[in-house]
């Protein structure tokens, strides 16, 4: 018996994550799509099999659903995921989780009581080269985590996007809808602060903006719960680069997103000032782009199998169908779902963070 699942929202992301994983998984069948916009519902719900809605408790009432997605503006987050947990229905929730601290615990809050699970949609832990360093991280191949640094650049300004002018409302335009990616990953591999006061942020704005748009750049550390450095630096009008470092006491570990290079040395490797030890590391530098050349053409392969042919692998390359995959494993199994509420509290607590220190920049 397959999860009967319905997708509210059918604007970009639904169009190309949501409805072909739903569609495509064994476990899932997709029976119902709503969007206050009736047309692009019934377009979305003829392609796929399914019924069209424009009204999301009307959805919920005519449906016997196992599992909702929420693919809407995030203002609209609470309001909807609120309507699917108070029916009983599960509900995945896209990134940011909701506008606010304020309206997650509420949520989590009604969540608890109802005994309903909501999950948030982190995709980007599930990209094959990030399934992989966080495989080598938690089997203690670098040694315990000293520091972890993430950088997201090139992102394209905040007063311009193609999902939709809703992200103009946000403090950061289009740069903050964005902002928890880079922010997530740093918290999976280098955990929560240990003090929430005592993160530091910078921000800055290289242009006037309208719409109240306060800042097209963040810099953010923090030291984590057993002493980690983490560090993140998001930044609109650069060059396109997004990578991630951990460093170990035995070692360390880096991603390329890019090229999807996985760079890994060990403690003892250097000094680099001898010429045999930068010999030893171009050789090393050189096997890990062969190996990422590789990678990226058996991600490739994979992908046009999925995609072309329509069918399931459990162990997709597209990081929303790795995520969708499993957790319908654990709502089949009545476990808790890979990235639930709290893993977003600590997010929205670090966008928030940012919101203020962008406001205090402006006084």
């Amino acid at each position: 018996m397959t999860l009967r699942t319905g997708v509210v929202g059918a604007g970009i992301v639904a169009e190309n994550n949501h409805f072909p994983a739903l569609s495509r998984n064994p476990r899932t069948t997709l029976v119902a799509i709503c969007d206050t916009d009736v047309e692009r519902a019934r377009e979305a719900a003829s392609e796929y099999g399914a019924r069209a809605y424009d009204d999301a408790g009307s959805m919920l009432e005519e449906e016997s659903l196992d599992w909702v997605h929420v693919a809407t503006p995030v203002q609209t987050h609470f309001d909807l995921a609120r309507l699917a947990v108070e029916r009983g229905v599960p509900a995945t929730v896209q990134k940011p989780a909701t506008t606010s601290r304020a309206e997650l615990e509420e949520l989590a809050d009604l969540a608890e009581a109802c005994g309903v699970p909501v999950s948030v949609v982190h995709n980007w832990l599930y990209y094959p080269v990030m399934r992989e360093v966080r495989r080598r991280v938690a089997d203690g191949e670098i040694g315990p985590v000293r520091a972890v640094q993430t950088t997201v650049t090139g992102e394209g300004r905040p007063d311009e996007t193609y999902r939709g002018s809703w992200v103009l409302d946000l403090p950061g335009g289009s740069l903050e809808e964005g902002m928890p990616h880079p922010l997530y990953l740093t918290l999976a591999l280098g955990g929560p602060p240990r003090d929430e006061s005592a993160v530091d942020v910078l921000t800055r704005s290289t242009d006037e903006y309208d719409h109240g748009i306060a800042y097209d750049g963040v810099q953010l550390q923090y030291v984590g719960r057993n002493d980690e450095l983490c560090s993140v630096t998001f930044l609109a009008g650069s060059s396109r680069g997004t990578s991630v470092r951990v460093l170990g006491a035995d070692g360390s570990i880096a991603v390329d997103f890019p090229s999807m290079t996985i760079d890994a040395r060990d403690a003892e490797a250097g000094p680099y000032h001898f010429w045999n030890e930068r010999f030893r590391r171009n050789v090393e530098c050189a096997r890990d782009a062969v190996e990422a050349g590789a990678r990226n053409v058996r991600k490739y392969t994979r992908e046009r199998v999925e995609e072309d042919l329509d069918v399931h692998l459990s162990e997709s390359p597209d990081g929303h169908y790795y995520l969708f995959d499993r957790t319908a494993r654990a709502l089949e199994a009545g476990e808790a779902p890979p990235r639930g509420i709290e893993e977003s509290r600590w997010t929205l607590a670090l966008v928030e963070r940012v919101r203020e220190a962008a406001t205090e920049r402006e006084r």
